[in-house]
């Protein structure tokens, strides 16, 4: 079976061109969202692809063997032994396969595809937006304390003490908050 025929690809396809039509792919063809009669059939063998082409070791030994149009080819005891990897790892694939659909399609999305980027990034934007904040205010702290004649120094030196304390403990505290949500959006999906 040529894998990037199933995930309507060719073999020239690259990393994110074969996560992309893994994702649009199992958008269609998830039984919680497909009407098609065959679409649990077909959700196993993309998913089963992808598996095999979606890891950089496993595509480079499946393009080694017969199955795949790609004109590489190794030996024949290597390219046995390469055909017995893909077919192991599309084993494990369907075992997968059929975990996830068991799942709601959004819970599956979000298993499969939430990058770490999409978990990270908001935390790294709320705490440089803490940062900025505090900063301004430490600015306008440090401004009017400049007015008061014979406070500037002291005070100046008390918000800068607390200034860096401040900021690690409002992160902190958004680092929570943003933790339960992503906990509360997971239980919503399910």
């Amino acid at each position: 079976m040529d894998l990037y025929q199933v995930l309507e690809l060719t073999h020239n396809a690259d990393a994110a061109a074969i996560r992309a039509a893994y994702r649009t792919l199992a958008k269609r063809y998830h039984p919680d969202v497909s009407e098609l009669p065959d679409a649990h059939a077909r959700f196993i063998a993309i998913t089963e692809a992808y598996e095999v082409l979606g890891d950089p070791q496993a595509r480079e030994r499946y393009d080694h063997t017969q199955a795949s149009p790609s004109p590489k080819r190794a030996s024949a005891a290597t390219e046995a032994r390469y055909a017995r990897d893909t077919q192991a790892r599309q084993r494990s694939a369907r075992t997968k396969a059929e975990e996830y659909v068991r799942m709601p399609y959004e819970q599956f999305d979000a298993d499969v595809f939430d990058s770490v980027a999409a978990y990270v990034v908001p935390k790294m934007l709320g705490c440089f937006g803490i940062g900025l904040l505090a900063t301004l205010g430490l600015i306008v702290l440090l401004v009017l304390a400049s007015q008061v004649e014979g406070l500037g120094r002291p005070l100046a030196v008390l918000a800068a003490m607390g200034f860096i304390p401040g900021i690690v403990y409002a992160s902190m505290l958004f680092d929570e908050w943003h933790n339960r949500r992503q906990i509360e959006r997971k239980r919503r999906s399910r």
